[in-house]
């Protein structure tokens, strides 16, 4: 059995206890860095403590370190624990000044490992190698989004290939849909869509959520909804052996398990002609749908309107020269590292250099699987390497002849009719040690094969004899390969994937209405309005916008054109009226009053129909949360004896108003991070009575227990910004804590009313109160107003809960569109109450 162990800093060490299950108590512990640079060892002390300095564990960048238990003898083995249970694969992470330090389990051993770096790259892998570990959780928990399209390819390195084009035409023909690339390049995107890290935490959120995935390889993780379509697109049909098919030992062979649990996820499989389908279909161990379309990357080399000079021009190349593209594929046997191969260029670029004809350049492409790069310096003056090129089809388009081995590219370049030659100065080694081939290379290929430089020279000088030669065998590889490739693919492709855009939705058409009213300028904030949240009208339109009652419709679109297109439609007189009420509260007189040395007013609420006061900040009016009772309207209100959940509870004014609805008659759990709002709270509590019905938490709600948020104050005087960090030593971390865990921690029985105004950190406080939910069903008043999907997100999450709420909507700040809440009343009753909190 596994030992328990504890974790926990003190006097700038680690402090490591170990439980062993045996009598046999080891020496001490090892740390090794996984690089083997550096091991630090400590001896136990009597009760099995360790203490680390974690001097000893700083180093450059980000270090892994194996945990390793040392007896007398100086044997190690493996410290394989039984952590504390957590959601996450790190179980321990904190911060210890500028950098981070957390423990993991390995997936190898189950042993420990130490990660240590800089704070804030050391919790960017935390927080991804935590979602890695959570994707088969969050494929359960996570709504779907009909919406998304995640975009991949050659291992989120590049914008190009078959997902490149596919976009490209999504993006043309299906605006409603929102497209998301993973992708580390710098190349630009048309659309400008959201680019993510390949690997990172919101990478596999999104992996766990998109209605729709596309990708040419694969991604890091099995597993899928299964409403979820993923279009596996490939990328080239294949010359060399693949997956199953692969006879000899080798990186592919090795890696064609894993990639089988991928291909059984795919929905669709993109083929370009009746070969590849029968190919892959084999070789992956795939029978599932396949689409033989053909392949979109090949719809640039037929683009009649394609200008390859200033395509040219755009790759940093001469325009009027003319180009040889020598694009070899990667060699199996010559490993650089973890899927990085060298270049092995067995090609005498001097003797190549000297037989090109004046104003010809060779272009060297490197596959992207290759590490290795070529000195430009060093190379002869037309001899260009192009690997930093994303898509090897903008070099196809202005490429005059093709040169390359075993690459697939030569499939897609056939489609243009231009020369093939084909370099194979290790063909018989490749055949019978390396990969292996499908076709006959001396019958079956559209060019000849050199096997050595003089050779190819040769070839290269003796072109038109070449192709007249070839031409026969050519035609015939262009029948049997490319017939299907017609510049057309793309918008083939998306149409039988993605289908025709849907109808307007009732949200999109009532917005569009709004329109025959306004001015240019606002015509123009409008359309701009519109084409911002096309992609997501539809689902905003049956999450919320159709299951609210009519009249709070048009009040929603009006705050939705204001708050977001900063178009004012609100009636003249309700502004009017508003307007009175802010100059009535605001000409009240204000006592003083010194709360912790600082001084505030102390406002009295009964101007408002309230028989309470509140000390307070100057500027605060309280108009929105008591006079308009933001909170409540005829079917949504509290009752005696309710359990609310107060985030983002200010000074106390919300906890007030629900105790002097009730006659002080509830229990109210306030979540609220500033200590000056939190003093202030206090003192309010006491000055109302209400001290012993409200518990006062400086917690922050999030959907993950035992991390930290750093928050600052905000401009505006008792305002939080949460997550900023401006390096002035003003930022504080604050403990995170779902809600789930607290009610479970305060042994709560009930929860009634769980009301969320917290600077646009609702979703992840939604998503850390699932089971809260699901056990009591209770009313949620949730602000709408402080990200620009709020009103996509919030119901997504609300419809991802399976539990059925009544919606309405209530906005009362006018000028701005702030302070606009959904109102969500369970269909169904919640679960008996008990009896009321004593």
């Amino acid at each position: 059995m596994n030992p328990a162990i504890e974790l926990w800093l003190h006097d700038d060490a680690l402090n490591l206890r170990v439980q062993p299950c045996t009598g046999v108590r080891p020496a001490g512990l090892r740390l090794r860095r996984r690089d083997r640079a550096a091991t630090v060892d400590i001896v136990f002390s009597t009760n099995a403590n360790a203490h680390v300095p974690l001097a000893g564990l700083h180093a450059k960048g980000l270090q892994r370190w194996d945990v390793l238990l040392v007896d007398d003898a100086g044997v190690e083995a493996p410290l394989r624990p039984r952590p504390a249970e957590t959601q996450g694969r790190h179980f321990f992470n904190a911060r210890m000044g500028n950098c981070g330090l957390s423990a993991y389990l390995s997936d190898s051993l189950g042993s420990l490992v130490l990660l240590t770096g800089p704070w804030e790259r050391h919790q960017a892998v935390v927080q991804a190698e935590d979602a890695r570990a959570a994707f088969p959780r969050w494929l359960e928990e996570l709504p779907l989004d009909d919406t998304l399209v995640l975009f991949e390819s050659f291992l989120g390195k590049s914008y190009a290939g078959n997902p490149r084009y596919i976009y490209e035409a999504l993006h043309r023909m299906r605006p409603d849909l929102r497209c998301v690339w993973a992708y580390s390049g710098r190349e630009s995107i048309p659309g400008n869509p959201q680019r993510i890290a390949r690997g990172s935490a919101e990478y596999y959120r999104l992996l766990a959520t998109a209605k729709y995935r596309v990708n040419n390889i694969r991604f890091p993780v099995p597993g899928r909804k299964p409403q979820t379509c993923y279009f596996q697109t490939w990328h080239g049909t294949p010359l060399k052996r693949l997956g199953y098919d692969i006879e000899v030992d080798g990186p592919e062979a090795d890696a064609r398990e894993s990639f089988h649990a991928e291909s059984q996820g795919w929905t669709t499989l993109l083929s370009p002609n009746p070969f590849s389908t029968q190919t892959l279909r084999r070789a992956f161990r795939y029978d599932g749908q396949a689409l033989e379309a053909g392949y979109p990357l090949t719809d640039p080399l037929l683009d009649p309107g394609l200008d390859r000079t200033a395509l040219a021009g755009r790759l940093g190349l001469p325009a009027d020269a003319r180009f040889i593209l020598y694009a070899p594929t990667w060699r199996d046997h010559k490993p650089l590292g973890n899927w990085r191969f060298d270049l092995d260029l067995q090609l005498d670029l001097q003797a190549v250099s000297a037989a090109l004809a004046p104003g010809q350049i060779l272009l060297l492409r490197g596959h992207h699987l290759v590490a290795s790069r070529l000195d430009q310096a060093a190379l002869p003056h037309n001899v260009r390497d192009v690997s930093g090129v994303d898509d090897i089809s903008l070099l196809c388009a202005i490429a005059d002849i093709l040169v390359t081995d075993y690459s697939s590219v030569f499939f897609d370049y056939a489609v243009t009719g231009r020369p093939i030659l084909f370099y194979c100065y290790d063909l018989e080694q490749y055949e019978t040690q390396v990969r292996g081939l499908y076709l006959d290379v001396d019958h079956d290929l559209p060019g000849p094969v050199a096997r050595t430089t003089a050779e190819l020279v040769r070839l290269l000088t003796t072109l038109p004899q070449v192709q007249e030669q070839y031409a026969q065998r050519y035609a015939a590889f262009r029948e049997r390969f490319c017939a299907l490739n017609d510049g057309q693919v793309a918008q083939r492709v998306v149409q039988a994937v993605f289908g025709p855009a849907p109808a307007p939705s009732l949200f999109a058409s009532d917005l569009a209405t709004l329109g025959a009213c306004l001015d240019s300028a606002d015509t123009e904030r409008l359309q701009a309005l519109m084409r911002r949240y096309a992609p997501h009208a539809a689902t905003i339109s049956s999450l919320v916008y159709e299951k609210l009652p009519d009249a709070e419709r048009a009040r929603f679109l009006v705050w939705f054109a204001r708050r977001w297109g900063g178009i004012d439609l609100v009636d003249p007189d309700e502004m009017a009226a508003y307007r009175a009420e802010v100059r009535r509260i605001r000409a009240e007189t204000r006592a003083p009053v010194v709360v912790d040395g600082r001084t505030y007013s102390l406002q009295d609420l009964r101007s408002q129909g309230y028989d309470f006061r509140l000390a307070t900040y100057e500027w605060v009016l309280s108009i929105h949360d008591v006079l308009y009772d933001q909170y409540q309207n005829d079917t949504f209100r509290v009752r005696p004896g309710d359990v609310i959940i107060d985030a983002g509870a200010f000074v106390g004014d919300t906890a007030a108003l629900f105790c002097a609805k009730t006659g002080a008659d509830c229990q109210v759990h306030a979540f609220e991070l500033l200590d000056e709002n939190i003093a202030l709270f206090e003192y309010n509590n006491a000055l109302n009575g209400i001290a012993d019905r409200v518990v006062v938490n400086r917690l922050a709600l999030s959907d993950r227990s035992g991390d930290q948020v750093t928050i600052r104050q905000a401009r505006l005087q008792g305002a939080t910004s949460v997550g900023a960090d401006g390096g002035d030593g003003s930022e504080e971390l604050i403990p995170t804590i779902t809600i789930d865990d607290y009610v479970e921690r305060a042994g709560l029985a009930r929860v009634d009313l769980i009301k969320m105004d917290i600077e646009g950190s609702e979703v992840p406080a939604l998503e850390g109160a699932r089971r809260t939910i699901r056990r009591f069903h209770p009313m949620l008043a949730l602000c709408l107003y402080h990200k620009w999907d709020d009103v996509l997100t919030i119901p997504r999450f609300l419809a991802s809960t399976g539990m059925p709420y009544d919606f309405s909507f209530k906005w009362v700040q006018l000028p701005d569109g702030w302070e606009a809440v959904l109102l969500a009343s369970p269909v169904a009753a919640p679960p008996e109450r008990g009896a009321a909190w004593a």
